[in-house]
């Protein structure tokens, strides 16, 4: 720049010359913080408006739920206990000894039948499946000295049955030549020879209280009485064959024994009897007729 007018030295007529601030140097930019900010910056942050509200209402809710505590508390401290009403004491029933039938009722124990009762053997007052009866019919308890007669088993309509005579294991009814008779038998007899011990049991063909006995190996063929013989036959089939029909119908009548004894339809005085292995029908008590009980087919 020359003394004269100020240029540079190498500045030459003409050129272009920057304007003055472009040689000013920078001004110096300085920010003043407080000392209170400064030395105690938590202080200040503590003053701000809106933490302060903040505080406050935090404390206000803090306050109603404690009061709200106490009162819950005290309500339940007042409320009274439950209450309780004694109820009467129900006397319990009396037990009844297993194995009997009886109910009670307004006017004592009632028997409970267990099976339909065909017949009652005449001068025993014994029914199947109860002690004794009474002039109308009704059961009765025997005395405590006397002992109960054995119930007795009845053959069931529509059940394959053998008969075995009462006290006789090992000996069945059968037929044999169309004849009826009593044989012994058993597991190890002919599968022919057991198939003629078996009988279907079905309802009286002239009487349905009694029953008939029909053959599990000839369907068709009943005992039947003829003449004095019990005999395996068939109906003819011409119409009503009303004496086929009551000579094939007998009724069971229980006994003492335990067992039941069989008696004609067609002459009520007829049972069934036992003669040389052979079965016949003979007027006798009953107490001397042949007495049977049901057992599985074999």
């Amino acid at each position: 720049m020359s003394e004269e007018d100020g240029r540079p030295a190498h500045q030459q007529a003409g050129e272009w010359v920057p304007p003055p601030q472009y040689f000013a140097p920078a001004p110096r930019v300085s920010a003043r913080v407080p000392m209170a900010v400064v030395a105690n910056p938590v202080a200040h942050r503590a003053h701000s408006p809106g933490r302060l509200r903040t505080a406050l209402v935090g404390g206000a809710v803090v306050t109603v739920l404690a009061a709200v505590g106490m009162a819950v508390t005290s309500g339940e401290e007042e409320r009274p206990g439950p209450l309780f009403v004694a109820l009467p004491s129900v006397p319990a029933a009396p037990a009844r000894p297993s194995g009997t039938s009886a109910t009670e009722g307004p006017g004592g124990s009632v028997p409970v039948p267990t099976s339909k009762v065909r017949e009652t053997l005449p001068g025993s007052g014994v029914t199947a499946g109860t002690g004794g009866t009474t002039g109308r019919g009704t059961a009765s308890r025997p005395p405590a000295s006397a002992s109960a007669a054995p119930a007795v088993a009845l053959p069931v309509i529509g059940a394959v049955i053998g008969l075995e005579p009462v006290g006789e294991p090992g000996r069945r009814l059968r037929h044999r030549d169309f004849v009826a008779r009593i044989d012994r038998m058993g597991a190890d007899t002919p599968e022919w020879d057991r198939a003629d011990s078996r009988f279907t049991v079905r309802a009286g063909r002239s009487d349905a209280t009694c029953l008939s006995f029909e053959s599990a190996n000839y369907a068709g063929y009943y005992l039947r009485a003829r003449g004095s013989e019990l005999r395996l036959e068939r109906s003819s089939g011409w119409g009503n064959d009303r004496e086929f029909d009551t000579d094939a119908t007998f009724c069971a009548v229980p006994t003492t024994t335990g067992g039941f004894v069989l008696r004609s339809r067609s002459n009520p005085k007829l049972y069934v009897t036992e003669s040389n292995s052979k079965l016949l029908l003979t007027e006798v008590a009953a107490t001397k007729a042949k007495a049977f009980v049901t057992r599985p087919p074999l």
